[in-house]
C-alpha cells in the first residue's frame, strides 16, 4: 500500500530539508571562519617574528658600526699622537702609514709589508 504525503506532510519535509541545508551552511561557514582566524593568527605571528628578527639584525648592524667607529676613532687618535710626537718627517710618515694600514689594510701596497711577520712573505 503506497501512501502519499499530504500538503502538510510535504511542507514539513521541505521545512526540515531547508533547516538541514541552513544548518549545514552554518557549520561550513563556522569552520571557514575558524580556518580564516587561524591563518590570520599565523600570519600575525610570522609578521611579529619577522619584525623581531629585523630588529635583532638592525641592532647587530648598529653594534658593529659602533665598534667600527670606535676602532676608527682609537686608531686615528693613536696615529695622530704618534705623528705629533715623531722625531722627524720620515717617522711621522711611517706612523701615518701604519695608521692608514690599520684602518684600510688593502689601501696601499706597502701595508702588506707592514703586516707581514718577519721571515714570512705576504
Amino acid at each position: 500500500m503506497t501512501r502519499f504525503l499530504t500538503l502538510k506532510g510535504w511542507l514539513v519535509v521541505a521545512c526540515l530539508a531547508l533547516a538541514l541545508i541552513v544548518l549545514t551552511m552554518c557549520v561550513v561557514d563556522g569552520r571557514q571562519r575558524a580556518a580564516d582566524r587561524l591563518r590570520q593568527t599565523e600570519a600575525h605571528q610570522t609578521l611579529a617574528e619577522g619584525r623581531t628578527a629585523a630588529a635583532r639584525d638592525a641592532s647587530a648592524i648598529r653594534d658593529q658600526a659602533d665598534a667600527r667607529d670606535q676602532q676608527i676613532n682609537t686608531t686615528t687618535t693613536e696615529a695622530t699622537n704618534a705623528i705629533r710626537n715623531a722625531p722627524d718627517d720620515a717617522a711621522a710618515g711611517d706612523h701615518g702609514l701604519r695608521g692608514l694600514c690599520k684602518l684600510y689594510p688593502d689601501r696601499d701596497p706597502r701595508c702588506r709589508m707592514l703586516n707581514t711577520a718577519p721571515g714570512r712573505v705576504g
